[in-house]
């Protein structure tokens, strides 16, 4: 502890003595208050006068009373020890020591001081600082590992893929490769790399570094199904790359522009000796990382991108749990303020920035094991129980409108229009259902379990028990524990590259939909993926892949239950923001006015 936490322990026992106040205490009697020896109390007595914290007149003879006064004011110090651990990145402990305090105008005042913290902040140096909240850290960075969106958005800001997708122009772009070519069967892919491009701590980018990237996630995941479809890779001089495929792809070049095949360093192994990759990955993207801890992720502008240096000269992203409720307490006038989602509501932002988001929440059932869930008629019970515009009434936030699939712009109106408790109600009873708990999974998220509390009190409407089961989304990613689910509850959001993203979620082999397949149809979905491989234009790759989407809904192996909005607010002095599929800001884009 320091000195501080020693003086509002003091602070705490003594609650009756005023401020500036002399009262008789014996070393003995402070040396329970620190729970510690009589010559530690003396030695802590001595600092905390030294540093004007108490005032203090020793007794005269051992087990005397000497007279103590205590100086500061407590929730004077509680503040402005809470703002300097926040300044030095301790957001954590800020809290902690925030919250120890029973005093409402503290907390209140704490919160106004730390919202105006956040916005872009112009400093002494002329850097452009750029300060938002989040609800939580992001300690696992490792492209080969990303399963959530935020991770998605900020592994392309500290990484680079081989290729890049412009979803304004729809077309594929250079990226650390500037040239690219297939030997017409769509089996043998040449990249040819850039020269001059430097990883964030020093070393030169180079062929060697993009077949390291490829190895490493086929020893981390040998069942990767893309890594599998590649037979051999070659680096075939210092600056080129050659893929041998076993299966035709013509989208190849185009799944080399996903975040997972972010190009790592080839000398990876003994970086993370030095420090952890994961929490502080080294790439070659438009920022570096400089610290991420539990309170706090600070990126600094990379002054050699090959693309060109980012606008910002630095984002911190300050992890405040609860910053969506708590954000009323902060209006800050005049800051450049960046607020995600449901913080728009609760906070003040000059513009707004919103689209309809191309993905849904879907409910999958899994009939890979046997069970009441085999039984269409249960199925379609459930299917009527659900009725997707009540839920969004009552539920609001993000949830936009039902959904018929994954892509909004194919919406099918009929479909869960027939929606009905009595209907439900007469289909369970044609079914095979005795009465058995459905276990019920989902991923640690506040709207997630929202829907799904709500998709159980539907149920129990029915007949139908179910039990939750909330996991981290880490562990809802590993095939084992999906395939124990009788239910699954998740968000699907497509990428930039929609087709792409979803290839790969039906292919996935860590994902809830194919692990919720039988047999028959897997095979079904398959057969259709190829089709899709073959497929160069993007509108026949979705024509193709909404067959896949069909027999879903024919079999009700999947439901299908609505599209989110995605939204952004921000101050108007700030220029160059734009949306990306994951409703986040490409932050090397934005600049200040």
């Amino acid at each position: 502890m320091d000195i501080e936490e020693y003086y509002l322990q003091l602070k705490n026992h003594y609650t009756s003595q005023a401020d500036g106040e002399w009262f008789p205490v014996t070393i003995n009697d402070l040396a329970l208050v620190f729970d510690c020896t009589r010559r530690n109390a003396q030695f802590l007595i001595q600092k905390l006068k030294e540093q004007h914290f108490i005032g203090w007149k020793s007794g005269l003879g051992r087990g005397n009373s000497s007279q103590l006064a205590l100086l500061r004011n407590k929730d004077e110090l509680t503040l402005a020890r809470a703002q300097r651990l926040s300044l030095n990145g301790q957001l954590s402990e800020a809290f902690a020591c925030i919250q120890a305090s029973d005093r409402e105008s503290v907390q209140a005042e704490f919160h106004t001081w730390l919202g105006n913290r956040f916005g872009v902040q112009k400093e002494r140096t002329e850097e452009d600082i750029l300060r938002y909240p989040f609800y939580r850290p992001v300690p696992d960075l490792d492209p080969m590992k990303v399963v959530r969106r935020t991770e998605a958005h900020l592994i392309s800001q500290l990484f680079d893929t081989l290729t890049r997708y412009d979803p304004f122009s729809k077309k594929l772009k250079p990226a650390l490769a500037h040239h690219w070519e297939h030997d017409g069967t769509f089996r043998r892919w040449t990249f040819y790399l850039r020269k001059g491009v430097l990883f964030h701590h020093g070393k030169p980018f180079k062929a060697k570094d993009v077949q390291y990237t490829f190895n490493r996630i086929r020893e981390w995941n040998g069942e990767d199904w893309l890594i599998n479809s590649v037979q051999a890779i070659e680096a075939t001089s210092t600056y080129s790359v050659c893929f041998e495929l076993r299966e035709k792809n013509a989208l190849f070049a185009h799944f080399m522009a996903t975040e997972r095949f972010s190009i790592v360093p080839e000398d990876l192994e003994q970086l993370d000796a030095r420090r952890n990759f994961a929490r502080l990955p080294v790439g070659t993207g438009p920022f570096c990382m400089r610290s991420n801890t539990e309170s706090m992720l600070i990126m600094d502008a990379n002054e050699h991108y090959f693309a060109g240096r980012p606008f910002l000269d630095v984002i911190e992203m300050w992890v405040w749990p609860d910053y969506e409720e708590e954000l009323r307490h902060t209006q800050a006038s005049g800051q450049a303020q960046l607020l995600y989602f449901e913080a728009i509501d609760k906070g003040e932002t000059e513009e707004r920035l919103n689209q309809l988001e191309w993905g849904s929440t879907v409910l999958t059932f899994n009939l890979s094991k046997p069970g009441v869930l085999q039984d269409y008629n249960l199925r379609y019970a459930l299917h009527l129980a659900l009725n997707r515009e009540q839920m969004i009434r009552e539920l609001k936030g993000r949830r936009n409108k039902p959904s018929s699939g994954f892509y909004p712009g194919y919406y099918e109106a009929d479909y869960g229009r027939d929606a009905s408790i009595e209907a439900a109600r007469k289909s369970l009873e044609q079914s095979s259902y005795n009465g058995k708990t459905l276990q019920l999974y989902t991923y640690e998220y506040f709207s997630n379990e929202e829907d799904t509390r709500w998709i159980m009190a539907a149920c129990s409407q029915i007949g139908v028990q179910v039990e939750l089961t909330i996991l981290p989304i880490r562990d809802l990613s590993q095939a084992e524990v999906i395939v124990q689910a009788d239910m699954i509850y998740a968000g699907e959001v497509l990428g930039d590259q929609p087709a792409i993203t979803l290839i790969e979620m039906y292919r996935s082999k860590h994902g809830y939909i194919r692990n919720h397949l039988h047999a028959p149809l897997r095979a079904k979905i398959d057969a259709i993926l190829a089709d899709a491989l073959i497929e160069t234009g993007e509108d026949e790759q979705l024509n193709v892949l909404r067959a896949a989407e069909e027999e879903l809904k024919q079999e009700l192996n999947v439901l299908f239950i609505y599209h989110s909005v995605q939204e952004v607010g921000y101050d108007r002095s700030l220029h160059g923001i734009s949306l990306n599929a994951w409703g986040k800001i490409n932050y090397k884009n934005v600049w200040v006015k």
